[in-house]
């Protein structure tokens, strides 16, 4: 029996015809037998309008007396829709031409009836195919032009996943890409290095049964199907998942027929590889249908006879499928990439900007600190000498001699005292003070400190100091510098040690004095010098530039510890 449609025309005297007829109607699942013309073509065009899908091409027989009155007509049709076009007459002598859109001549008094229904299959199989190659082609264009258009990740596997399953009549899909076992990022295998590599379950769909599935990660071994499609980037073909061979590496995990009421029977399992033939993921699907849009019921007994083999075809079009969806895939991945890459840029920008008012503020706040430094030092001091150069002006013009060479005496150390001072500053200011290292501009920062303040210095050094740049090297400096300034100020304290450790990967500082200390959280309500003014505040404000960290330790009558830690 031919899956077919038929439509045949005969003139007003069917009877003539009626055996042939007959043949027909045994041989054709549906004809249809018409003597008007118009009726005909009606029929034929609404089953044309109606069918635009169909893979099966309708089979037109027509009188050969009548043809040449609707040949327009057929001629117009047959471009439209790949129809199978059949001659016939019981006068032999008619058929004296041959037209290319005709398939066969028959004369009905003497013809071989076996081979033409034979050759009518064959006709119907070619054009089938031709239909089913012409659908397919442009599926996969649709497909091809979707998948390039699409940047959700998640979407784009749905696509593939539905894709699949359309073109391959399947009941169920997954799909499992690599990820990486630490970053669990999505990943390739290469060479067939999947030691490190594991099989993440993203998407799966199944027409027969409404399920939902959690996301699990899967180790990668030849003992699952999906796994040994990874490992060996082979396709994998079960016709029966319940009678696998024993010398087979992989079984069929029954657990979710288990837990759903779901029948396995036939798998397809394609490795999603890239042109460089590293592995993306896999592909695998479940249970091919006899009947595409047939909706499986697997309580029923006849379940597993509606379910039948996948064969090489379908492994064809999924090798190509799968080829698209790894350039897709690949593509996705890295457009998810570069716009992550584009958030980090947007990201860093967003820091630079905020360091860059930070560092703005800190100049700013540095020159506030030089300009304290000096009306607070040597300003006051020059006032303080001029105003004793007017005393021993005056203590000369009145004959007090002896004391104004006192005066005189004092007034020269005084203008020492100051000249020290005035050094001191101008070499904290001078860029080339770190030119021989921080370890040694910190020894003679100690030196001056001590001759200046008459406070002992103790200096603790372990570490490479060649490992600190010079921007981080600055920083410490400044900070270091800072804090012995708080101590000169504040602390009154007879001793300072500093210890300075530099490991591979962090610089460790602590200042700590023995003065009078303070209460930390006191002080922090009532001065703004915690809080980012120019003290000790200005100490983290310096720290955070270099992504650091710094803590402040103290009681009263205890002294204070400032802790520094700064990544390298």
């Amino acid at each position: 029996m031919l899956n077919a449609t038929a439509f045949l025309l005969a003139g007003s005297n069917v009877c003539e015809y009626q055996k042939f007829i007959d043949l027909l109607s045994t041989n054709i699942v549906q004809i249809s037998t018409y003597s008007d013309k118009d009726s005909f073509l009606n029929s034929i065009n609404s089953f044309c309008s109606q069918n635009t899908k169909t893979l099966s091409a309708p089979i037109i027989f027509i009188e050969y007396s009548l043809f040449y009155d609707i040949s327009y007509h057929i001629k117009d049709l047959l471009e439209k829709l790949d129809c199978i076009l059949v001659l016939f007459s019981s006068k032999d002598a008619e058929f004296n031409e041959d037209l290319n859109i005709v398939f066969e001549y028959v004369y009905t008094k003497h013809f071989n009836s076996a081979f033409l229904i034979n050759k009518l299959r064959r006709e119907i199989d070619n054009k089938n195919e031709i239909s089913f190659l012409r659908n397919e082609a442009r599926e996969f264009y649709e497909i091809g032009k979707s998948l390039s258009s699409e940047k959700d990740t998640i979407k784009l596997l749905d696509m593939i996943v539905t894709s699949s399953m359309k073109l391959t009549s399947s009941d169920a899909a997954t799909i499992y890409l690599v990820i990486d076992k630490d970053t669990y990022n999505w990943t390739s295998i290469k060479n067939n290095d999947y030691k490190y590599k594991s099989l993440k379950f993203v998407i799966a769909k199944n027409l027969s049964m409404d399920i939902n599935l959690e996301i699990f990660i899967s180790p990668i071994t030849k003992e699952s199907i999906f796994g040994y499609t990874v490992i060996t980037g082979e396709t994998v073909r079960v016709d029966d998942a319940y009678n696998l061979s024993p010398e087979l590496d992989y079984r069929h995990n029954n657990s979710f027929d288990l837990h759903t009421g779901y029948v396995t029977k036939s798998i397809l399992a394609i490795p999603i590889k890239d042109h460089q033939g590293s592995i993306l993921g896999v592909i695998q699907l479940i249970n091919k249908k006899k009947f595409p849009d047939e909706k499986i019921d697997y309580k029923s007994e006849d379940a597993l006879s509606k379910i039948i083999s996948y064969d090489y075809k379908d492994e064809l079009i999924m090798n190509s499928l799968a080829g698209h969806a790894a350039v897709a895939l690949e593509n996705n991945l890295l457009y998810r990439e570069m716009r992550n890459l584009l958030d980090g840029y947007k990201r860093q920008n967003s820091e630079l900007e905020a360091l860059s008012k930070k560092i703005l503020i800190a100049h700013e706040e540095e020159r506030k600190r030089i300009a304290r430094e000096i009306h607070d030092g040597p300003a006051q001091s020059v006032v303080n000498l001029s105003l004793r150069v007017e005393l021993a002006k005056k203590l000369l013009q009145s004959s007090m001699y002896e004391k104004c060479v006192d005066e005189l005496n004092s007034l020269n150390g005084a203008i020492k005292s100051t000249t020290t001072e005035i050094r001191t500053l101008l070499y904290d200011l001078k860029p080339s003070y770190l030119d021989a290292g921080i370890i040694t501009a910190l020894k003679n920062r100690f030196s001056s400190f001590e001759e200046s303040s008459g406070v002992k210095v103790t200096f603790n050094f372990t570490g490479n100091e060649s490992k600190i740049e010079y921007y981080l090297a600055s920083t410490l400096y400044r900070m270091i510098q800072e804090s012995l300034s708080n101590i000169y100020k504040h602390a009154k304290a007879k001793n300072v040690t500093v210890n300075f450790s530099i490991t591979d990967n962090m610089v460790y500082v602590t200042i700590t004095d023995d003065g009078v200390g303070f209460d930390v959280e006191e002080q922090s309500k009532k001065s703004q010098d915690l809080k980012g003014g120019f003290g000790l505040g200005g100490l983290q404000e310096r720290a955070e530039l270099v992504k650091g960290k710094v803590k402040i330790t103290s009681a009263p009558g205890k002294g204070t510890c400032v802790s520094i830690c700064i990544p390298i």
